[in-house]
Formats: structure tokens, C-alpha cells, sequence
């Protein structure tokens, strides 16, 4: 009998232990980049991983700190959760906006620094950056949610779509078509936290001095199969044509909707001469996961 019991509460923790894992990547994508560099998207957190050249002391974490941008006088703390870490937490305001960033700091080998960096927009979560970090740093997260660079096929919002080669990834869930669009995403459990980056998010691309927006608009769409508004901008960059290649003038659409259990909060852009956009029309990419209500 015991025996019985002690089984059945080892296997209930495995499965507990695999549920809340599962809670924590459900809206995770990984890039593997060169050497152990790794990024991810996630609850509207940019995750990176990165290995630095400079000693783990006192002067290099300076170093660090002047090499990220990080004001003088920002204190660099310890956490009993993660013995031999150095924790730096700063934010970037524009404006109304505030990106927040936390830096963990850690020996990798000789000369060498590991940088963890998560940076949102979107209001943090102390509880999600602890438990994401302890599973970076014991290898437990699932491979699964990882991508590679070459792009046929990508997951969008828990379904997969087929896309052309020429198509790339500038990030995780940053994905570029030259002449098809491009479109920037975030996946979230929670609906405040993805309609806080779409807010934000507006407002710091409006702070960019590179651009000026011509115009602004709401429109009715039907995204992933939700009928839902999206904030239409007509924007000029500040890039002359003929150095452009093209148009330098983009259509940006914002959109929040829940899709198939999540919410999604998507930027999407195409320039007047991508192919597709003539008479009020969407970009290929664009038109993959969208379409204008007439």
C-alpha cells in the first residue's frame, strides 16, 4: 500500500512538474543563434542569451553595463535563487512608455561573461523571469519551441503556415519578406499585458525620429478569423528613395485578438510597393494571417 502511494505521488508531481512547464512555454518561441547565443519571444518578454568577452568581476561588469547602455550608479544585486548571478535591472522611458530590462550576469568560461537580458513593454513579471531563467540555465526547457533560421513553414498563433524562402527572421516572431511584408508578434495568456504593447509599442514607434506618421485611422478586419479593429498608419521614413530602393512610405496595422486560446498582439507593415498592395490591397504575408473588411 505504500508502495502504491509513494508511485502515485511521484507520478503526480511528474505530471504537475510537465503541466507547469508547458504553462510557461505555451507561448514561447526559441532562434538558436551562432555559438550558445539563443533568443526567444514570450508573454511579450524579448529573451536573449549571450556571451560576452569580458572578465566576470567588478571592472567587466562595468564594462558590460557601459557596453548594453546601462546608467552609471545602477545597482547590480545578488538573488539567494541563483547563487554566483549578478542581477541589474534598469528601464527605458519614452515618453508615457517604459521598456523595462533585467540583466543576469554569470560566469561561462574563462574571459567570458553570460548575459541573460529579458526587456518588455509590456509591465513585467518578477515570477516568469525567475522560472524562464532557472529552465535556461538547467537546459529543461522543450525543444520543441525552438525555430530554425531557414524558414518554409513557421507556427503563427497555433497553426502553421507556408511561407516563401525569401523570408526571414530578424528575431523570434520578427519575421521580414522583402516586396511581401513583415510582421512582428507576441503571444500572450493574459489580455492586458498584450493590449499594454500594442499601446505602447504605438507610442514609441511615434517618438522615432526616422519617421513621421501621415496618418491614422481604425479600421475593421478579420484576423485569424476574428472580426476585430486594427489602427491603420500611413508612415513616411525618413530615407530618400533612391537609397530606399523603392517606397519609402509604409502602411502599419496594430491588432490584439484572441486566437485559439491566446491573445496576439501583432504588428504588421508593408511598403506601397510591395507586391500586392496596389487599389487598398495586403502584402502576401500580410494577407496570410488578415483581411480588410470592405
Amino acid at each position: 500500500m505504500n508502495l502504491k502511494i509513494t508511485l502515485i505521488g511521484i507520478f503526480s508531481f511528474m505530471i504537475f512538474s510537465l503541466n507547469a512547464q508547458n504553462a510557461l512555454f505555451q507561448n514561447t518561441q526559441g532562434i538558436l543563434g551562432e555559438g550558445s547565443n539563443a533568443y526567444f519571444n514570450s508573454e511579450g518578454y524579448d529573451i536573449s542569451q549571450e556571451d560576452i568577452e569580458v572578465m566576470f568581476d567588478e571592472k567587466g561588469i562595468r564594462k558590460l553595463m557601459n557596453k548594453l547602455d546601462i546608467p552609471k550608479g545602477t545597482l547590480v544585486s545578488e538573488s539567494p535563487d541563483f547563487p554566483k548571478v549578478k542581477i541589474i535591472e534598469h528601464a527605458v522611458h519614452e515618453g508615457n512608455a517604459a521598456t523595462n530590462y533585467v540583466y543576469y550576469l554569470s560566469s561561462h568560461k574563462y574571459g567570458f561573461t553570460r548575459v541573460v537580458c529579458f526587456g518588455t513593454s509590456s509591465g513585467r513579471i518578477p515570477s516568469f523571469e525567475k522560472e524562464f531563467y532557472r529552465a535556461m540555465i538547467t537546459h529543461s526547457f522543450p525543444k520543441s519551441i525552438m525555430t530554425s533560421m531557414e524558414i518554409d513553414t513557421i507556427y503563427f498563433a497555433g497553426r502553421q503556415l507556408d511561407l516563401s524562402t525569401i523570408c526571414k527572421w530578424m528575431g523570434p516572431r520578427n519575421l521580414q519578406c522583402p516586396n511581401y511584408g513583415q510582421m512582428n508578434w507576441s503571444e500572450f495568456s493574459d489580455s492586458l499585458r498584450a493590449s499594454q504593447l500594442i499601446v505602447n509599442q504605438k507610442f514609441i514607434n511615434s517618438m522615432n525620429d526616422n519617421m513621421t506618421i501621415q496618418s491614422e485611422k481604425v479600421v475593421n478586419v478579420v484576423f485569424e478569423g476574428q472580426e476585430v479593429t486594427a489602427i491603420h498608419q500611413v508612415v513616411k521614413v525618413h530615407i530618400p528613395q533612391l537609397i530606399m530602393g523603392g517606397s519609402n512610405v509604409l502602411i502599419v496595422y496594430y491588432v490584439l485578438a484572441n486566437v485559439r486560446g491566446r491573445y496576439v498582439a501583432c504588428i504588421m507593415s508593408q511598403y506601397t510597393d510591395d507586391n500586392g498592395v496596389k487599389n487598398n490591397k495586403l502584402a502576401p504575408l500580410l494577407a496570410e494571417v488578415m483581411e480588410l473588411k470592405q
